[in-house]
């Protein structure tokens, strides 16, 4: 099992898309998210899915998404787990998948930024401000320090295809 984590449009995406072809299942926590709000009546935007993710961590627990997540996993030697948020997740995730190995993918905020605005998801962030608000409640969330805490780091400073490259080998690897 492979878990990624890193701010919004550092490539996390793109990362799991590789490996899919390489024969990984993609389990986002971010749609486990997402279908429990749905379920709920939320409206799904960003700003108000993520309240409703903070509304769930404080009310049954800082880890209720990896919990809930990790219900959906079959074949933990195959799968990717995208949207690691926090260390209460993290700890989750160690304790009933030991063998995981979690990347974090880094990309500035500037780039990270112009690729969100041109992937333009209906989800996603609309302006430079949005994305320091999105940030700061990820920041918020402890995903800071699960990024310093990943057992690998590939940083995404090029090209999709320079990027490709460096996942592929790296789930070449594992």
């Amino acid at each position: 099992m492979i878990i990624v984590t890193g701010m919004p449009g550092s490539g996390k995406d793109e990362f799991v898309k590789v490996a899919k072809t390489m024969g990984f299942l993609d389990v986002h926590m971010g749609d486990t998210v997402k279908a429990y709000a749905k379920k709920s009546g939320v409206p799904l935007v960003d700003r108000e899915i993520g309240a409703f993710a903070s509304r769930e961590r404080q009310a049954k627990g800082m880890d209720v998404w990896a919990k809930r997540t990790g219900e959906s996993i079959k074949n933990p030697e195959k799968t990717i787990i995208d949207g690691l948020r926090n260390t209460e997740e993290l700890e989750y995730f160690r304790a009933n998948f030991p063998e995981a190995v979690v990347v974090a993918i880094y990309t500035n905020r500037d780039e990270r930024l112009k690729r969100i605005l041109k992937r333009n998801r209906i989800d996603d962030v609309k302006s430079e401000t949005e994305l320091e608000q999105r940030d700061n409640r990820e920041l918020g969330w402890g995903i800071g320090r699960t990024i310093s805490l990943a057992d690998h780091m590939i940083v995404n400073d090029g090209t999709l295809d320079e990027f490709k490259e460096k996942a592929r080998e790296f789930l070449l690897t594992q």
